[in-house]
């Protein structure tokens, strides 16, 4: 699968899309927050109309974050961000499903930003099987304990899931950062504070050969559903 993760300057939409819609790709990212209004989403779904490929962007409507799935022209499906920081709930609201996205090319995992630091919201949407994770991240980086804390939780979850993981932020904060993972959790890109659209090839639905999902005894794991 062809991705291209998108680096765009943040609330910047109307600018943006035009021109980082010019890169062909059978899934192409937009960060957390990218699109801000009904009217970027318009936009989008008009620049998509004839364009090939799936279109992966978050998209803020009112107190919701969500990520949306555009293809030739329409939102198909929708996820909404279920687990929030501290700061989010005072002006944000909830998801209360954790779920994949439906797309032409499968299904699409995505934890919205903070919700990569949990693999539990993560392993819910891989016992979907789907074909990637994609974590779509509302800033940079602001320090660099934080971005190599990412990279890593980014790689544990390719790794325990046996999935790609790819990811992508604003061109904000102080490193904005892309990165991809395949299944193994091997290093497939790293792009560190740079603007712009970064493709890189990734294999989807390969053998799970550890099989680690296999080897789970949920039964056990009553106490995570506990307060």
């Amino acid at each position: 699968m062809r991705v291209c993760l998108m680096v765009p300057e943040r609330f910047s939409a109307e600018k943006e899309l035009p021109r980082l819609l010019g890169e062909p790709a059978d899934l192409t990212v937009f960060p957390e927050g990218f699109l801000r209004s009904k009217e970027d989403l318009t936009l989008a779904l008009g620049l998509t109309a004839e364009r090939p490929g799936t279109v992966l962007a978050g998209y803020r409507e009112g107190d919701l974050e969500k990520a949306v799935v555009i293809e030739s022209g329409k939102a198909i499906d929708e996820y909404t961000k279920c687990i929030l920081t501290a700061t989010e709930r005072e002006k944000k609201r909830p998801g209360n499903i954790i779920r994949c996205l439906n797309s032409s090319l499968g299904k699409l995992a995505v934890p919205i930003c903070y919700e990569v630091h949990f693999p539990e919201v993560c392993r819910v949407m891989a016992l979907e099987c789907p074909a990637l994770m994609v974590n779509i991240i509302g800033t940079g980086m602001y320090h660099r304990l934080q971005y190599d804390q990412w990279r890593s939780l980014a790689k544990a979850r390719a790794i325990e899931n046996e999935l790609p993981v790819v990811g992508c932020c604003h061109f904000c904060g102080e490193i904005p950062l892309a990165f991809a993972f395949d299944a193994s959790g091997r290093e497939l890109l790293e792009i560190e504070g740079k603007y712009g659209a970064f493709t890189i090839e990734v294999e989807t639905g390969g053998e799970k050969p550890v099989g680690y999902t296999a080897d789970r005894r949920p039964e056990l794991f009553t106490t995570l559903s506990m307060e």
